[in-house]
């Protein structure tokens, strides 16, 4: 049950197709042996309101949340942040050097006890 969430200034459409952008990040959490296809999702949530340190318009945000189930322990959690940075800053790196990106990545474990998954989609892809 990974979930990857994009929260992203409106602005960085401007630079950036974000399809672009959450199939690169999508496609890096995948190759870590702990992240299951069926049960992945990744989104984004694009933000029209917001304030960037001195309030210049130019300024870019990005925040990505990974909530991963915690059973992982922290050396898979920190491998998956890893992949994700990785991933976006490939994709932002032409940006980078000419519009300031403030960029965020954080991890959060998921407390199986505290949770109820229902995952349909594992079931379609078992019968592919």
């Amino acid at each position: 049950m990974p979930h990857i969430i994009v929260e992203y200034s409106s602005n960085l459409e401007d630079c950036l197709a974000i399809d672009q952008l959450l199939r690169s990040i999508h496609q890096a959490a995948l190759t870590h042996p702990t992240i299951p296809l069926a049960g992945l999702r990744t989104r984004a949530e694009r933000r029209e309101n917001y304030l960037i340190a001195d309030g210049n318009s130019r300024h870019i945000f990005i925040a990505i949340l990974v909530r991963l189930n915690a059973d992982r322990g922290d050396g898979p959690m920190i491998e998956v942040r890893d992949l994700v940075t990785d991933a976006c800053r490939g994709v932002l790196s032409d940006l980078e050097t000419e519009i300031p990106i403030a960029l965020s990545v954080e991890v959060q474990g998921i407390d199986s006890k505290l949770r109820i998954n229902e995952n349909g989609v594992r079931s379609y892809m078992e019968k592919l």
